[in-house]
């Protein structure tokens, strides 16, 4: 169906900004670290009160599974998270649409980057750009859809915003999957890049630790009977990243080990995280990591393999995505492939179409510099808004 010119959408939202951006004001203002499960969970209590006004059919707080998290002595533990928010409207449609986000960040509550500060239009704090001004930017166009007839053409929505994106979404995955079947496609709103492009394709994302034991020995009288693991970890290091090029990209975020200073260390853990260009690069990773492991018998490692998002890789539904948005705006729609993954990596890999970067314009994420562009709201609403009038009614993304 058609929908007023996207200019005109635009400045229906923009009618609203002043409350949008006072919301979220608010919810940027309540830490909610992805280990912080209380603040979390009032995010996405705030969130669901301000998608109650469009009336959904159902709104409720979904209780998600613990993380698990590599301690510092090699085992996993794991940790609780916040609530997904979910809500949804027309169930019955012949077309449903999922709209996905997050509401943790990156910030702990001991953090020192907790308050918003405005600047003419640029808005600077935690989650403002990732991912919480995106799920305001999503709520939006459900509520330009609504008010020009989008439902009554036949579609469905549900409204998932998962507390654990940040850390992998270990205990979401399931409820992004389930709430995805039946639905035609995914709109997620995770920020824009910098420039305003959407991403396309997106490396995988996987997380191993290499757990390595040594032999405790007494530094001044019997230094050579030990076997240092900090030592093996070092070397293993160098190894396993000398395998970076343009397809896969090794870093070593963490390290863990040892103890008093006049003992050969007998413990270390380092911690890592891949990125892939696509399923071959990431199987010669594990390959690679597998075969390094293998040759260190003095000091012995073992690997233990957590976190997981397979390539983004797109196909014919998220090109008929990016067609739609082409009808809308006149000419084709900047994309650009990226290193980032999210929730749409798992939702894609699972069969479910999608365009992932549909939140706010803005920098700096995952640092105390995270800004957001409060005049790209609009535009970005009416874009969101425009997708879903170009899906209402399909059965299939030819």
């Amino acid at each position: 169906m058609n929908l007023p010119d996207q200019t005109l959408l635009a400045d229906e939202v923009g009618s609203r900004l002043t409350g949008i951006v006072d919301e979220l004001t608010g919810l940027s203002e309540i830490n909610s670290g992805s280990f912080n499960p209380a603040g979390v969970t009032k995010t996405a209590e705030r969130l669901g009160d301000w998608i109650s006004s469009l009336q959904p059919s159902d709104v409720s707080l979904v209780p998600i599974d613990p993380s698990p998290v590599m301690g510092d002595d090699g085992t996993i533990d794991d940790r609780p998270v916040g609530s997904a928010l979910v809500a949804s409207k027309n169930p019955d449609a012949p077309t449903q649409v999922l709209l996905f986000g997050h509401v943790d960040t990156v910030f702990p509550a001991d953090h020192e980057f907790q308050t918003v500060t405005r600047n003419g239009d640029i808005l600077s704090g935690p989650g403002v750009t990732d991912c919480i001004g995106g799920m305001l930017i999503g709520i939006e166009a459900l509520r330009l859809a609504e008010q020009h007839g989008v439902l009554d053409a036949g579609l469905g929505w549900t409204f998932v915003a998962v507390p654990d994106e940040e850390i992998g979404s270990a205990g979401s995955k399931p409820v992004l999957a389930r709430y995805g079947e039946g639905c035609i496609a995914g709109l997620g709103f995770e920020p824009a890049l910098p420039d305003g492009s959407l991403s396309n394709a997106r490396k995988g994302s996987v997380t191993v630790h290499a757990v390595v034991s040594g032999r405790p020995a007494h530094v001044g009288r019997e230094h050579a009977l030990g076997r240092s693991a900090i030592r093996g970890l070092a070397e293993f290091i160098g190894k396993v990243e000398a395998l970076t090029d343009k397809s896969i990209t090794v870093n070593c975020g963490k390290i863990t080990g040892g103890g008093p200073l006049n003992v050969v260390p007998d413990h270390a853990v380092g911690s890592f995280n891949i990125r892939v260009l696509d399923p071959e690069a990431e199987a010669r990773a594990r390959e690679h990591f597998t075969n390094v492991a293998a040759t260190f018998t003095e000091t012995p490692i073992e690997l233990v393999w957590t976190g997981h998002r397979p390539a983004k890789i797109p196909g014919p539904g998220q090109h008929r995505l990016l067609e739609i948005g082409h009808e809308l705006m006149g000419e084709p729609v900047p994309v650009t492939d990226t290193g980032g993954c999210c929730d749409g990596n798992d939702l894609a890999a699972a069969g479910l179409p999608n365009l992932d970067t549909l939140g706010i314009r803005g920098s700096g994420i995952h640092s105390s510099n995270e800004v957001a562009d409060v005049t790209s709201i609009p535009g970005r609403a009416a874009f969101a808004a425009g997708l879903l009038a170009g899906l209402a009614g399909q059965s299939q993304l030819a």
